[in-house]
């Protein structure tokens, strides 16, 4: 991997050109399982080392592991961090778009899709939470900062993560599937987080 992207650079004005680019391919396909190789190869013609490391992006999400029903979800043809505690996550901050009910959203990993979700939040007394009273399995496995698999035996078998709240998915109760959410208050105060 090139190590010397860390490095100061001067870049030429194409090579800039070229990320912004990107950015923007970026964040106008924030869909699960985007596929922009082909319009990023087009980008990158001329930019072999931004080249390289979209391949490099790629293999990652290839290889590392995942829940197997999640890896799906993962884009391709984005630039993402390929060395560091955030390998495999996306290069570009997603778009945060503040709010009245979430003044202060931030973005954490979903580290089995590979991804930023963005939560809308707000400070209050001095602390940062959620701005919903409820939290979905994605949210709070995100703000838990654990993959998939981890915070359901958390959640399921050991009984640890708080604030969960099982609702049936119909309100006829026909349906034997209920939706698991997580009362953020409640959500919020858990401290021990334990990482596999």
């Amino acid at each position: 991997m090139n190590e010397n992207r860390l490095a100061p650079q001067r870049f030429s004005i194409a090579h800039e050109r070229a990320m912004e680019a990107l950015e923007r391919l970026d964040h106008e396909n924030r869909m699960e399982g985007a596929d922009v190789k082909m319009a990023s190869y087009r980008i990158t013609t001329d930019q072999p080392s931004l080249r390289k490391w979209i391949e490099e992006s790629d293999q990652l999400v290839l290889e590392l592991r995942g829940a197997k029903r999640l890896r799906p979800r993962r884009r391709k043809g984005i630039l993402r961090h390929t060395l560091g505690p955030m390998r495999g996550l996306p290069h570009f901050d997603p778009p945060m778009h503040p709010t009245k009910f979430g003044p202060e959203p931030r973005s954490k990993p979903l580290w089995d899709e590979l991804e930023w979700i963005v939560i809308p939040g707000r400070v209050e007394n001095g602390v940062w939470r959620p701005a919903k009273d409820e939290l979905t399995f994605d949210e709070a496995r995100a703000l838990a900062m654990m993959k998939a698999g981890t915070f359901y035996r958390h959640t399921s078998k050991k009984g640890r993560v708080p604030g969960k709240i099982h609702r049936r998915l119909d309100e006829e109760g026909t349906s034997h599937t209920s939706g698991l959410r997580f009362d953020t208050v409640e959500f919020m105060t858990w401290r021990k987080v334990v990482r596999n």
